[in-house]
């Protein structure tokens, strides 16, 4: 049986919050913790990504199916891209990005508060050396 790996934010929701996500569907349980979880069964995902409560999270970005990390090959140059990308996929490019003139040029571009924040965190990261 495959396994779903699902990343899970509660600080993501709206409103914030801490701990983790249960719901109920037709093929039963399915709960998540905090952070990425490996143990989701496909067949069980297939039917609870289709529950309006996950969708609405999913839209947040407060759920996401983990797909391969970011490499610096994805990361746009354009600068109106990061504004066109989804929240989070906006936020996996900010995490490998490591031009301090980029970043500062998407910062100029972006309306979104949290990728914005997400800008400013990995431009202190990389002042202080945490690259």
């Amino acid at each position: 049986m495959n396994k779903m790996l699902i990343s899970y934010r509660p600080e993501l929701e709206n409103p914030p919050r801490e701990g983790g996500f249960g719901i109920i569907t037709e093929v039963g349980m399915i709960q998540l913790s905090p952070g990425v979880n490996t143990d989701v069964p496909d067949s069980k995902w297939e039917v609870a990504r289709n529950n309006g409560v996950v969708k609405r999270l999913m839209s947040l970005g407060a759920i996401e199916e983990v797909k391969a990390p970011a490499t610096v090959q994805d990361i746009p140059h354009n600068l109106e891209t990061l504004t066109a990308l989804p929240f989070t996929e906006a936020l996996r490019i900010i995490d490998v990005m490591y031009k301090e003139d980029q970043l500062n040029d998407w910062k100029k571009v972006e309306g979104r508060v949290k990728v914005r924040s997400a800008i400013n965190k990995r431009l202190e990261a990389i002042r202080i050396g945490k690259v």
